[in-house]
């Protein structure tokens, strides 16, 4: 057997060296050459085709081949340029009706083609029929108009001429890309304006409201201003929630799953003006996103992901026109509003509470307090006169009912809590908590008899709590934390 294996062997060895000197033996074809790169026909000749100053001109239509026309004017604002148009839906992006306009104006040092196109080179060069016509109107009545035909073989430019000439000149690739926009491309369609919000990080500390619709869903946050931290319990959160439920927000939850993606909310195009079918995009049931920096508002219309999901079909309020986000993140889309909610279910100063029943499992405690002129407090458990140290820490424990995850369960409506803890104000209000058994480790926290969706385990319960009575009846001091 080893022997017809090395046979085998050998034989392979002589037929892939004689494979090896068959192909050295051989010639090597020749490279193909690579196809000559088209040369730029020009006249050498160069010429000025526009030359005017602003204080001459009064307006430049543009009139493309297809789409719709529009007219740049200079405003009385230095510098400042104002668009107009049958249908103007978005305000003129600056910077970009600047362009077009110092573009428009000076053309000058133009390398000619041809001074003698004839019909023919007019149609192959796009000049039949252009692809842009750019009428210039001075003040002294004077009108010139510039018609731009076909992109150069290369992509390096438009030819061009002035009307009814036998001259044909070539733009270079800015100018040709220049003054070839359409209408929808001199748009300002950003979300933020960059005058209030110059990056994505002052969106996200600048915005104090937020409301968020997602289908039958409300979420509103309203973000505390600094002196509203005045009175309230030290701890207390930066967002406040109004809806779904009223409490405490999650800081770093609404930072980033509520702010830190739509600040990067940023429209690259146009899709479609004065939009026919929403539903086609969408649209016509939007999901709402309204954010706010307490002057500054704005209404985001969020509807499908584009088909080959690149991209996010939205709309901005006032706005009729569906526009494509290409990059943006939507994931807060999917948000659950159990996570925007703070971990501590409720926070109260302790000046304002007079008493606290605990209903611990049918064992019934209460705390009763009284407040000193001095800001000091007296305090009983059950009758039994207890240090201030003591009162101050088991309150501190009491607002310890922390959540430990979310839960799924409903809330229970024909049976007891396990435990309840009630808030006596010296108002006369009360606020309560109640804890309902899901499994043997785990309890449903409600909050004035409503679910917050979130569950304690008994361990945190017996940490944070229910230690602290053992502590206390055995006649020791509660520990700081």
């Amino acid at each position: 057997m080893r022997i017809k294996v090395l046979i085998a062997l050998i034989i392979a060895v002589v037929t892939l060296a004689a494979g090896i000197a068959l192909l050295l033996l051989v010639p090597e074809s020749e490279p193909e050459p690579e196809p000559e790169q088209p040369v730029l026909p020009t006249s050498g000749t160069v010429a000025d085709l526009i030359d005017v100053s602003y204080d001459e001109v009064s307006s430049i239509k543009f009139i493309p081949r297809e789409g719709e026309q529009y007219t740049l004017r200079m405003g009385p604002t230095s510098g400042e340029v104002e668009l107009d148009a049958a249908n103007v839906v978005f305000p003129g992006f600056q910077f970009a009706l600047q362009a077009v306009f110092m573009s428009a104006t000076s053309l000058k040092n133009i390398n000619q083609v041809t001074d003698t196109a004839d019909d023919e080179q007019l149609t192959l060069f796009g000049l039949d029929v252009p692809y842009m016509s750019v009428i210039i109107e001075q003040t002294d009545g004077l009108s010139t108009e510039l018609q731009i035909g076909s992109e150069q073989v290369l992509g390096q430019g438009r030819y061009a001429r002035i009307q009814n000439s036998r001259e044909v000149f070539i733009l270079n690739e800015r100018q040709g890309l220049i003054l070839t926009r359409q209408l929808e491309d001199l748009y300002d369609i950003s979300f933020y304006p960059f005058e209030i919000f110059p990056d994505e990080e002052s969106v996200t500390y600048m915005i104090d409201h937020i409301l968020l619709e997602i289908g039958s869903e409300v979420y509103e946050i309203q973000k505390r201003a600094d002196e509203d931290f005045e009175g309230i319990p030290l701890g207390s959160s930066r967002y406040h929630l109004l809806q779904p439920f009223v409490g405490e927000g999650n800081d770093h939850n609404v930072q980033t799953l509520i702010l830190e993606n739509p600040a990067k909310i940023l429209p690259g195009s146009v899709e479609t003006v004065l939009p026919a079918d929403l539903s086609a995009y969408g649209l016509d049931v939007p999901d709402r996103l309204l954010l706010s920096d307490g002057v500054w508002s704005r209404t985001l219309l969020i509807g499908d992901r584009a088909p080959d999901g690149e991209g996010q079909y939205i709309m901005i309020e006032g706005h009729d026109a569906v526009l494509l986000d290409p990059t943006g993140d939507y994931s807060f889309l999917s948000i659950s509003p159990t996570k925007l909610r703070a971990t501590l279910i409720w926070l109260h100063n302790i000046v304002d509470v007079s008493s606290i029943r605990y209903d611990l499992d049918g064992d019934v405690r209460v705390l009763r307090l009284e407040h000193k002129d001095d800001d000091s407090l007296q305090g009983w458990l059950d009758d039994k006169e207890i240090s201030e140290t003591n009162v101050r820490r088991l309150y501190i424990s009491t607002l310890m009912i922390t959540v430990n995850g979310e839960a799924d369960e409903p809330m229970p409506t024909d049976e007891f809590p396990s435990y309840s803890i009630t808030i006596y104000f010296t108002d006369g209000s009360i606020d309560s908590i109640d804890l309902y058994q899901l499994t043997e480790s785990q309890f449903l926290i409600a909050h004035n008899r409503e679910s917050t969706g979130f569950f304690i385990t008994r361990m945190t319960l017996q940490q944070v709590l229910l230690s602290r009575f053992e502590i206390l009846d055995a006649g020791g001091d509660l520990p700081s934390s």
